[in-house]
């Protein structure tokens, strides 16, 4: 094979990889890419740094590494499924998106680490986040038994500033930061990783000491941060191709390299591919079964049409690459990045929707329990502000027909989780035919009339599972967290030095702004 050819040294290269023994499947992908004439198939998930920015179809960091994986392997043919969306956490992916892969894709490539992972969000065992990374990597490989897996911890290089009291100038000093290296979802995540025996590589190892420090980036890459950055979060074009062909070309050289040489030494004993039991308990309070989802386009075979002329309700696309997403489409390209869905304006405006709860492919047994999910754009209501309203657009959900559910208040408020694709849930009772109702909600003078549904969802649960105290516990913590996070400032509280607390009081009056 050859090599990537970068700059950067050996040393710094492998500082991003994150290895296991006997990663899933990747002595089958080294055969296939060893044998001429082979099609390699590759799928990549993942936001906006994955779907590429303003352009979903520019070159990303996955179109970099599949290009070096074709010069790698000129006697193959490999190709890419960007299944990415920008501005996404995982979540849509773990319910829905995972279904767009084809079952015989080779080698999936992952980047849910930094996708509403930016407060803390993916800190913690029982995280709603972690636990639908870890759903969706075992929905993922239960659809493409078959496929290698690497997964990629980005991270979100950007400053904090602090601001302390001065007792000696009588004002307040700003300090800036950088982001804290504990901050990123790739800590959890890589609990999934050796568990399950996927590789991961990291761009926190391979570049948070470089980041902040010109100096040190010019003498490793040649480069300053400005030159392969657009913002704290995403590459330009020449920050893919060191990214692409950087670190993550090299984990897959040293991976295939080792599974190429024991195949040249007579093979490997064969590993067990049985999923073994989950690890987060949100995770495991999920069926080993596939969810019903209807997303997007789809959704419009389950809207009742009654509900959709009369009160007002229009479809529309308000992803920022519709023209790009419609073009791929129409060449029969698959495409993960347009955000179809139907919308309206106007406090009490609502919309139907008919969905079969009862009937789950895949599933092991009589699974009782159903979690009926909605997605809706959050994004979208920004041009719809009411003053300088921060709240989400949001909708009143309840079952009215055929099952029962709690209802529940789909948005409403600033999100913990800022996913543009966003969603909410409630437990629901099996029925053929449930008939749902949204109806839009009146927030008072901060809220807005603007609402745009893009999915629904039927997640099958599992009966059977006994979650310990110890799960309880974690799934508490979280609780307590997130409770208390709501009741904080939108920023976080300022860090002021203790001595001059009341002297900076009138001066700080909550802030800890990060940028």
């Amino acid at each position: 094979m050859m090599r990537p050819s970068l700059p950067g040294r050996e040393y710094w290269l492998a500082q991003g990889f994150r290895g296991v023994e006997h990663p899933r499947n990747y002595e089958a992908l080294a055969r296939k890419l060893a044998t001429p004439g082979s099609t390699v198939k590759v799928v990549a998930f993942g936001g906006s740094i994955t779907q590429g920015m303003s352009d979903s179809f520019k070159r990303t960091w996955a179109h970099e590494a599949v290009g070096w994986l074709q010069e790698a392997f000129p006697s193959v043919k490999v190709t890419l499924t960007n299944l990415a969306r920008d501005a996404t956490d995982v979540g849509p992916a773990a319910m829905c998106w995972y279904q767009l892969m084809p079952p015989d894709t080779d080698l999936v490539l992952v980047d849910y680490s930094l996708g509403g992972c930016g407060k803390l969000q993916c800190a913690g065992i029982a995280t709603a986040l972690v636990g639908h990374y870890e759903s969706f990597l075992r929905r993922a490989m239960r659809r493409a038994p078959g496929a290698a897996f690497l997964l990629l911890e980005n991270f979100y290089f950007a400053e904090v500033t602090v601001r302390k009291w001065n007792n000696a100038t009588a004002s307040v000093t700003r300090y800036t930061e950088a982001n804290p290296y504990y901050q990123t979802g790739g800590d959890m995540h890589e609990i999934f990783a050796r568990r399950y025996r996927l590789p991961m590589v990291s761009t926190r190892e391979g570049f948070y000491d470089l980041m902040y420090n010109d100096t040190a980036i010019m003498q490793e890459l040649g480069v300053k941060r400005a030159d392969i950055m657009v913002d704290d979060k995403h590459p330009n074009p020449r920050g893919h191709a060191i990214l692409g062909r950087g670190i993550v070309a090299w984990g897959l050289r040293r991976l295939l390299r080792e599974e190429l040489r024991a195949w040249a030494d007579g093979g490997r004993q064969p590993t067990p591919l049985q999923l073994p039991k989950p690890v987060s308990p949100l995770a495991a309070q999920e069926a080993d079964a596939d969810s019903y989802c209807a997303e997007g386009l789809a959704l419009q075979r389950h809207v009742v049409d009654a509900s959709v002329v009369g009160q007002g309700w229009r479809w529309k696309d308000s992803s920022n690459v519709a023209e790009a997403c419609a073009a791929a489409r129409a060449a029969k390209q698959p495409v993960n990045c347009d955000k179809w869905g139907a919308y309206n304006q106007g406090y009490g405006k609502s919309l139907e929707l008919v969905v079969n709860t009862q009937r789950i492919q895949g599933a092991a047994g009589v699974l009782e329990q159903r979690r009926l999910v909605l997605f809706f754009d959050r994004a979208t209501a920004r041009n719809f502000r009411v003053g300088s309203s921060a709240l989400a657009p949001a909708a009143w959900v309840q079952c009215v027909a055929g099952c029962s559910c709690e209802a529940f208040e789909l948005g409403g408020e600033e999100g913990f989780y800022p996913s543009e694709t966003a969603y909410g849930s409630t437990l629901v009772s099996q029925h053929p035919q449930c008939r749902v109702r949204l109806t839009i909600r009146d927030k008072g003078p901060a809220g807005n009339d603007y609402f745009k549904v893009n999915g629904v969802a039927v997640v099958p649960l599992n009966d059977t599972v006994n979650l310990t105290y110890l799960d309880r516990m974690a799934i508490d913590k979280e609780a307590m967290f997130l409770a208390a996070y709501k009741s904080w400032s939108a920023s976080a509280a300022a860090e002021v030095h203790q001595a001059g607390l009341r002297g900076a009081a009138a001066e700080l009056p909550a802030v800890q702004n990060v940028h």
